[in-house]
C-alpha cells in the first residue's frame, strides 16, 4: 500500500518530531504526497488571558466571550509559526508537499479523528509517550486515535 496523504499530528514533544521525520522519509521523495502537520488546540475556557493586539500574557483576568475569538485567533497562529520552524528544520530535500495547521477541537483525539475524515488522509503518523498504566504501549492520544479512525496509524516513540 503506497500512501499519498499523510497526517503527522504535532505537539512539540521529541516524539512528534520523530513521527514528522518518519513521514517526511516514507514520502519525500514523492511530489505528489502530501504530508499534513497540525496542531490540535483544545477548545476550552481558558485562565484568565489579556488580549493586546497579537499578544497575550497569564494573570487572573477575565477572559469575555467577544475577545475569545481574538485570543483563540493569536494562539492558532502561534501554533503555525512553530509548527512552520519544525517543518522548515525538518524539511533536508523533500519534495513532497507539507501542509500545516492548526485547528480548534474538543480534544487532541476528536480534532485528529475529524481531520483525518475531512481531509482523505490515508495515514496518520504519530509519536507516542506510552505514559498510562493500561494504555501503557501508546499513549492516551494515540490510544484514543486508534479507536477512532478507520486509517492505518503508525505510531513512533
Amino acid at each position: 500500500m503506497i500512501f499519498k496523504n499523510i497526517l503527522v499530528p504535532y505537539d512539540e514533544s521529541s516524539h512528534a518530531l520523530s513521527a514528522l521525520h518518519t513521514a517526511l522519509a516514507m514520502v519525500g521523495d514523492q511530489p505528489e504526497a502530501k504530508v499534513h502537520v497540525v496542531t490540535i488546540i483544545p477548545a476550552r475556557a481558558l485562565p484568565g488571558v489579556p488580549f493586546t493586539g497579537d499578544s497575550f500574557e497569564v494573570s487572573p483576568s477575565v477572559v469575555y466571550p467577544e475577545s475569545y475569538d481574538q485570543l483563540m485567533e493569536v494562539v492558532v497562529n502561534r501554533e503555525r509559526a512553530t509548527i512552520d520552524e519544525a517543518v522548515k528544520e525538518s524539511l533536508d530535500n523533500a519534495q513532497c508537499q507539507v501542509l500545516t495547521d492548526a485547528v480548534i477541537d474538543s480534544s487532541p483525539v476528536e480534532g485528529i479523528a475529524n481531520y483525518v475524515e475531512g481531509n482523505g488522509i490515508d495515514l496518520v503518523v504519530m509519536g507516542r509517550r506510552g505514559l498510562g498504566a493500561l494504555r501503557g504501549m501508546l499513549g492516551s492520544v494515540s490510544f484514543g486515535v486508534l479507536r477512532s479512525v478507520e486509517v492505518p496509524i503508525l505510531t513512533v516513540k
